[in-house]
């Protein structure tokens, strides 16, 4: 099963009973919630979603500021595996669910805010002393008495720290103060103003026109400042040491609490998503509406039958303009869900479309395998995805499990072609190769010519099925969307055109030129029948085709299962569809033999590191080890991107949007947590 079967269902109760059926629903689970549009909030869910996103916010700063992870290295999930803990909430109600996230949380909560709080006060403090420090070094350094300097009782004292290069100025513009100049480096120095007291205010704004600063001397000096500057010293000392157990206390909460924290925040993060689409609007009734698996219709009456109505309908296509709205619930074997995340690179597939994965799990294995194909270098490319899929959990673990699936693809076309390591098993096994890519005369080793032929005719043939494949698909979305002509005289029409393209194609290849493809007796390639029989059905076929797509949608108008279209339309949209087929068909095939060019650079990559066994025997194992080393994770590389290529670019682009939207269950599970309501109604 792949897209399962929805309904569309609409939930009525009374507003006394919303709570209860809100229970119920989670208790359910299986119910996708669309967003309610009325005309006031629900009071009770608003109440719970405000108290819910409060914490979800404060829970992902903490998040954020102690900068909290679960995520690990490969490597390091391969030495130790992965250690993530799933925790686990049992409640009753959607109250004691609040309640409890509230009360979990704000056990951690708590220590971060009191620590948060005395981190904030000793910056402050240690601002201020380093701050004075600062000051009291300028005293030392100048070795100015400011306690002496205060004793003047009749004069203003001021210390600034000025340019050396504006002094001059000051000097001429205060001329009836006393300045002493105390220099610290080549640009800065401390100028001493002493002035009467009646010209505070006209040294402050002289200071001020030339950018002095003025410094500001401790409140409370000790005997000296060389003491004050001790003690203050002290402090920063003792503010840095408090700051240090503050981070450490921290430390060990995120190493203590932190996969705990995760948990909590993902658990409010849902829980919060949902009661926001559930708080829609409402007069004396809460309209609870969303969709659920078909088979679930009567296990959702036995939920909530009791306190509310129940409506069922079936999801309808977008037309006219309407956009889909029901969401896409898959569902995939063991073997379909390695290939999930190439698919969902393009998007979640919509609820009307075709989902590829199947056909993906087929195609992206047969690739790889063939352009990666080596017995040895497969089997550890398996044994490494398993290694991950047993080691790791989440996402990480269905992309080992998709690793495991293309090295055991990969072993199986070497085992075909009987080569591991680069060196063939045909005298250990006694098996013929599918095909003989390599051919050899004593120590020396050459491409074979004809292997390599037949490799590159079977190309274009796989980008025909794969093509061809994608058109087909493509029309079964248009006829579940209900487009009848374009189903038809567009993606029928132009698979119909490859195939007859193919068999032309393939008849004067037979023939060996066009005068001769009405006549040839000579069987085609691949088929074995006449050329001339092949040819010629390719050449009628495709100009039926064309004139399909010239004037299949004018026909589709006439007889009522298209729009009405002209025949001026009908003929250009038709032609551009020829001409545009033509040109993909071309492209699109061709493009397929990189699958065969790749498996061919394999091959002389492996002769040229495995001649040195031939000259050196068992010395050369290190440089045999390295080289399998660096083309298996080269071509490994090249051989996935190339694959996934030939998906995203010649495949999805014939029939798949993704556009569409995940079913979202109503309950509140990930892989850090997991709440489960006790049995019974609330």
């Amino acid at each position: 099963m792949t897209i399962v079967k929805l309904v569309k269902t609409v939930v009525v109760c009374p507003r006394s009973m919303t709570k209860e059926l809100l229970e119920r629903l989670y208790r359910f689970g299986e119910f996708h919630l669309e967003s309610n549009e009325n005309e006031k909030r629900l009071e009770i869910i608003n109440e719970l979603y405000t108290r819910v996103r409060d914490i979800y916010n404060e829970l992902e700063a903490v998040v954020m500021d102690l900068d909290i992870t679960t995520s690990q290295g490969v490597i390091d999930i391969l030495l130790k595996g992965e250690k993530v803990e799933r925790h686990s909430l049992t409640v009753s109600g959607m109250s004691e669910l609040v309640e409890k996230i509230e009360a979990e949380a704000n056990k951690i909560l708590n220590i971060v805010r009191s620590s948060r709080k005395e981190l904030a006060e000793i910056d402050k403090a240690l601002q201020e002393a380093e701050r004075e420090a600062a000051t009291l070094r300028l005293f030392v350094k100048t070795g100015l008495d400011y306690s002496g300097l205060r004793k003047l009782r009749r004069f203003n004292v001021s210390i600034y720290l000025a340019q050396t290069r504006d002094i001059p100025e000051v000097r001429k513009t205060l001329d009836q103060a006393f300045m002493k100049i105390l220099p610290l480096d080549r640009t800065n120095a401390i100028l001493l103003i002493i002035s009467r007291s009646i010209d505070t205010e006209r040294v402050e704004k002289i200071a001020k026109s030339y950018n002095l600063k003025r410094v500001e001397a401790p409140g409370e000096l000790l005997a000296t400042p060389t003491e004050a500057l001790k003690f203050a010293e002290e402090r920063i000392t003792e503010l840095k040491e408090r700051r240090m157990n503050i981070l450490k206390t921290l430390e060990e909460l995120v190493s203590r609490e932190g996969q705990r924290i995760y948990a909590l925040r993902d658990a409010a993060s849902l829980l919060k998503e949902s009661l926001d689409k559930l708080r829609g609007r409402y007069k004396r009734t809460a309209v609870f509406i969303g969709y659920i698996p078909s088979t679930k219709r009567d296990e959702l009456l036995r939920a909530v039958g009791d306190v509310g109505y129940v409506e069922f309908s079936e999801p309808e296509p977008p037309h006219h303009g309407r956009q889909e709205s029901t969401p896409t619930l898959l569902r995939h074997n063991w073997y379909f869900d390695a290939y999930r995340p190439i698919v969902e690179m393009q998007g979640t597939p919509s609820y009307f479309e075709v989902d590829p994965t199947p056909f993906v799990s087929v195609f992206l294995a047969v690739f790889y395998g063939i352009m990666a194909a080596d017995l040895g270098q497969g089997l550890i490319l398996a044994i490494l995805g398993l290694l991950i899929y047993m080691r790791a959990k989440g996402g990480l673990r269905t992309w080992g499990k998709l690793l495991l699936f293309l090295g055991v693809s990969a072993s199986i076309c070497g085992f075909l072609i009987q080569e591991a390591f680069g060196f063939k098993l045909s005298g250990l096994t006694g098996i013929k190769p599918l095909i003989e890519l390599v051919e050899h005369h004593g120590d020396a080793a050459s491409l074979n010519r004809d292997g390599v032929i037949l490799l590159f005719s079977y190309a274009p043939l796989l980008g025909f099925v794969h093509v061809a494949t994608g058109l087909i698909l493509g029309a079964i979305k248009l006829f579940k969307l209900r487009e009848i002509a374009e189903a038809v005289f567009s993606k029928i029409s132009a698979v119909l055109m490859y195939v007859f393209g193919i068999l032309f194609v393939l008849g004067f290849i037979g023939a060996g030129s066009f005068d001769a493809l009405f006549t040839s007796t000579s069987p085609a390639p691949l088929i074995g029948l006449p050329s001339s029989q092949v040819g010629l059905t390719g050449l009628y076929g495709v100009v039926g085709c064309i004139f399909v797509l010239l004037f299949g949608k004018l026909v589709a108008g006439m007889v009522g299962i298209g729009p009405r279209v002209s025949l001026v339309s009908a003929m250009g949209g038709g032609l551009l569809e020829v001409l545009e087929n033509i040109i993909h068909f071309m492209s699109n095939s061709l493009s397929y033999l990189r699958v065969s060019i790749l498996l061919v650079i394999h091959v002389v990559l492996m002769m040229l590191v495995n001649a040195a066994w031939n000259g050196l025997g068992w010395a050369s194992l290190p440089i045999l080890i390295v080289g399998n080393i660096g083309i298996l994770g080269l071509e490994g590389t090249l051989a996935f991107i190339q694959a996934l290529r030939l998906h995203l670019y010649e495949f999805f682009t014939k029939f798949y949007d993704g556009s569409g939207k995940p079913f979202t269950p109503l309950r509140i599970s990930t892989r850090m947590i997991e709440v489960v309501f006790r049995s019974g109604l609330a």
